[in-house]
């Protein structure tokens, strides 16, 4: 078994120069464009709302507001407030819903067949006693190589249950 160094997985997985140390020209560089994207985002809203919120300041002047972009802002924000109460509502009845049906049903209804789990899990243990030796070793064992031919097919439990005469 090939062992791994930290060498061998610093090479295989991403690295970013704005967290490690050092570079720092490409954290200020990363962190102006960082803000200038954001101003970018802002500025709209800046540009509407202050003539509507501080419309007698001297800067107010120089920004216009016009009624559609009132009428534009209103019905977003409505929009946006009917959308948060409509989330809030389906999120707290689903969630006191789900509350409801765990306390009442999953807790007191046993929604497994015991007898069913224990043959599977001897079916199983069988199975990997036969395979890998018995549960003792494999639990008290520090190193442990399968073999090719010890490898689990993709349908080995399912063929198994089918063989033992078990249910899924």
């Amino acid at each position: 078994m090939k062992k791994i160094t930290r060498e061998d997985v610093s090479h295989i997985l991403v690295k970013d120069k704005y967290y490690e140390k050092g570079h720092l020209g490409t954290k200020i560089f990363q962190s102006v464009v960082a803000l200038v994207g954001w101003f970018g985002v802002i500025l709209p809203f800046i540009w509407i709302f202050v003539p509507i919120l501080f419309p007698d300041l001297e800067i107010s002047r120089y920004f216009h507001s016009y009624s559609e972009e009132i009428r534009a802002l209103m019905f977003l924000v409505i929009f946006l407030a009917i959308s948060f109460v409509i989330i809030l509502i389906t999120y707290v009845s689903l969630t006191l819903w789900n509350n409801h049906r765990f306390g009442g049903q999953l807790r007191k209804e046993t929604t497994y067949d015991d007898q069913r789990l224990a043959t599977r899990r001897q079916v199983l243990n069988d199975s990997y006693n036969e395979r890998f030796g018995s549960q003792e070793y494999r639990h008290t064992v520090k190193y442990y190589a399968v073999k090719e031919e010890q490898n689990l097919d993709t349908h080995f439990v399912a063929d198994l249950y089918k063989e033992n005469g078990v249910k899924l």
